[in-house]
């Protein structure tokens, strides 16, 4: 008799140790989707929505599309492994005429402004594109960030500015794509703050406040010293 009520009161802590070892997991385990938030300012009537949503469901990875006729968004999710790319969600409301201006995700926003909605001033010339990234703060990281840029076709020049954290791209004939650029910086492991070119200009805005880097650390004495 004591072995069968030792029994049933071990019974219900192992239970209890099951479960609380699957939330565990569960917690730990990484979410299998994303969501993404574009704000589609022509998307006008239920037309619309319906167009730009079934473009958005032809891209890889898209499980579900959510339109927002009122606020003139569509809230996507789409899966982590193998998904289309932020660029290719933005091409896909494009596609669906919905004029996206504004892609938002759990680590940034990304803001477009057309250039006709820009003074002549503010975009460079034909050919030129700017990339301000955030502290550019060494010769080491700029040529980091150009040799991805080289990987772009049509990328024939790059020149940084350190004192602007500013990249300037030299381009053959082509328009280079904002998703393009933000991407190389990305893969330089380095964050863009605005790319500003033929399409416009894209701001992006961190949701975490960068840290510093053990590189950035070791070497910001001696770029104390260059700018004296």
């Amino acid at each position: 008799m004591m072995h069968m009520k030792t029994w049933a009161i071990a019974t219900p802590l192992i239970i209890l140790a099951v479960m609380r070892s699957t939330l565990v997991a569960e917690a730990a385990a990484p979410q299998s989707t994303y969501q993404v938030q574009i704000v589609a300012e022509e998307m006008c009537c239920k037309g619309c929505a319906q167009k730009t949503a079934g473009q958005l469901y032809a891209a890889p990875g898209v499980s579900n599309v959510q339109a927002d006729l009122e606020n003139k968004t569509v809230a996507v999710t789409v899966s982590r492994q193998k998904g289309a790319t932020l660029e290719q969600l933005w091409q896909a409301v494009a596609a669906g005429e919905g004029g996206p201006t504004k892609l938002s995700t759990a680590d940034a926003t990304f803001t477009m402004t057309r250039p006709e909605q820009l003074s002549g001033k503010a975009l460079p010339p034909k050919g030129i594109t700017y990339v301000v990234v955030d502290n550019l703060h060494c010769k080491g990281c700029a040529q980091k960030i150009a040799a991805q840029f080289y990987t772009i076709r049509g990328v024939s020049k790059v020149n940084a500015n350190m004192k602007q954290n500013m990249l300037t791209i030299n381009s053959r004939g082509k328009d280079l794509s904002p998703w393009a650029l933000i991407g190389a910086v990305t893969r330089a492991k380095e964050r863009p703050l605005a790319i500003i070119g033929a399409s416009g200009r894209m701001d992006i805005a961190w949701s975490a406040p960068r840290t510093a880097s053990a590189h950035q650390a070791s070497t910001q004495p001696n770029n104390r010293k260059v700018q004296k």
